[in-house]
């Protein structure tokens, strides 16, 4: 099957202003010491604005049984204009490319159209409580991490914290005001906030990379829950990496399922 190619998209990309980043490497002391030039814009909006290809060419059905994928190569800055471009993948799929003013590539991705897919099975998949902050257990780069998992706040996602995502996101796309329904970012990064907060990490935690595949949509007032555990962990030229995978349930019932890669620690020479 081809796809059909969307026509590039040219957008600003804008990084709100949330206390939430005091911190993390979307604060700006922070960016700066760990060598960026600035704040960088959370991986997680990049990959919202991915999903607005997706959306305008297949809908709420792809929201609600699509896949995606977002690799993040450079750093992007607030008030950065960007290009997203998209080419002909594999059995359906579109390959996208965000290109700055510069040239260069800041992250590459892929979407793929709705499908049937199997859920995962949620014996597998056990809701844990999620640590007060100071509970968190610390964890090394020297630690094994593997196995680990994470936990959950089981909180409701209520209309007025969906519809404050999609202002951070900057997502405009008339479909949301429409059905009320949570965009693709809002369950990525509320799964990343409960991922990231089950442990003490040694340092700012960075987002490389996330695959997702979607089960169903999220809509205000049902039960959002995380299901997380730690795949593996990497090193990569001094840099140290860590794979989760997860699981989101929305009232009990698989919603979500992410593949997320992070960056967590350096080595002393590279820190």
């Amino acid at each position: 099957m081809t796809a059909t190619i969307a026509d590039p998209i040219a957008l600003t990309i804008r990084l709100d202003a949330n206390p939430r980043y005091s911190g993390s490497v979307h604060d700006d002391a922070v960016a700066r010491r760990m060598g960026y030039r600035a704040a960088l814009v959370p991986g997680a909006f990049l990959y919202g604005h991915f999903s607005r290809v997706a959306v305008d060419l297949w809908g709420v059905d792809w929201i609600a049984r699509g896949a995606m994928g977002a690799t993040f190569r450079r750093p992007v800055y607030n008030g950065d204009d960007v290009t997203i471009t998209c080419a002909p993948g594999d059995d359906g799929s579109i390959r996208l490319s965000m290109i700055g003013v510069d040239g260069q590539v800041a992250a590459e991705g892929w979407i793929a159209p709705p499908s049937a897919g199997e859920a995962p099975s949620l014996t597998d998949w056990p809701m844990l409580p999620l640590p007060l902050p100071q509970e968190r257990p610390s964890v090394t780069i020297h630690d094994r991490l593997a196995g680990r998992r994470g936990g959950t706040a089981g909180s409701v996602a209520t209309e007025a914290e969906i519809l404050e995502s999609r202002v951070a996101f900057d997502e405009t796309h008339p479909i949301y005001a429409s059905t009320g329904i949570a965009h693709p970012g809002f369950l990525m990064r509320r799964a990343m906030f409960e991922v990231n907060g089950s442990f003490r990490w040694p340092g700012p935690i960075v987002l490389t990379g996330c695959e997702a595949r979607h089960f169903a949509a999220l809509t205000p007032g049902q039960r959002f829950e995380t299901s997380s555990v730690i795949v593996e962990t990497f090193v990569r030229r001094g840099k140290h990496y860590v794979v989760t995978d997860e699981v989101v349930l929305a009232d009990g019932r698989p919603a979500a399922r992410f593949r997320r890669t992070q960056l967590y620690g350096r080595d002393a020479a590279n820190a």
